[in-house]
Parts: structure tokens; C-alpha cells; sequence
């Protein structure tokens, strides 16, 4: 990912989909750590994003990492 943003970053669009799979890699606190510095207001932090997040085996890191860069864009309901 780092490669490609870095070569093609303008061409990259981060969708929904791009989150959610990044949330739900083994490595994702990385990714999404990648992601948020990287592409900024452009990763939206969704219902989705979250439950992939709470999914993951190892998604204590990247729920810390959602909540801390981006706690006011998650609701819980």
C-alpha cells in the first residue's frame, strides 16, 4: 500500500471498500495508520469500517487508532 500511494497517491481513491479490507488485514492498524496519514479526509470512518474493525482478531489497535485520530466521526448505537 505504501508503495502505491506513494507512486500513484493522486490516482488512488479510497473508498469504503478500501477501509474495510484495511481494517480487516492482519496488518491493518499499519494500513489504516498509512491510510489516515496519508490520504486524511478522504478515509471515512463508517458503521462499516467499525464492525470490520471489531471483527478482526487484532482489532484492539486499530479500534485505539480509529477512536484517537478519528473518535468524533464514530457513533455507537
Amino acid at each position: 500500500m505504501t508503495l502505491l500511494l506513494d507512486r500513484r497517491g493522486d490516482e488512488v481513491k479510497i473508498t469504503q471498500e478500501v477501509v474495510v479490507a484495511a481494517v480487516g488485514n492482519l496488518q491493518g492498524k499499519d494500513t489504516v495508520a498509512l491510510l489516515l496519514n496519508q490520504c486524511g479526509d478522504e478515509v471515512k470512518i463508517t458503521q462499516e469500517v467499525v464492525v470490520a474493525a471489531a471483527r478482526n482478531d487484532f482489532g484492539r489497535g486499530i479500534m485505539i487508532l480509529l477512536l484517537d485520530r478519528r473518535g468524533d466521526e464514530i457513533q455507537i448505537m
